[in-house]
């Protein structure tokens, strides 16, 4: 078996917080702010690298097809705010 990239421990903690965070922010942002639809993703607008991923200044309420829209369209979505630099 190939061996697995264990999550540091601070990592598993902003992971167990993140876990929070995301439920409740669907609740308060339950629409996808792209296209309406009620929202199933939170989509990090700077990245989830390091401190990013608990940050919810840049967290927006997304579906999983406006998500994968930002992901496939990066120019777009950086001029259109989905995403901003680090």
């Amino acid at each position: 078996f190939p061996s697995h990239d264990r999550l540091s421990k601070k990592r598993a903690r902003q992971n167990k917080v993140y876990v929070g965070l995301r439920k409740v922010f669907l609740v308060n942002n339950p629409r996808c702010e792209i296209c309406g639809v009620p929202s199933s993703e939170v989509h990090h607008k700077r990245g989830r690298f390091g401190d990013r991923l608990n940050d919810d200044n840049f967290f927006m309420s997304v579906c999983r097809s406006c998500h994968n829209w930002i992901h496939r369209n990066p120019l777009e979505a950086y001029a259109k705010g989905y995403l901003v630099t680090r």
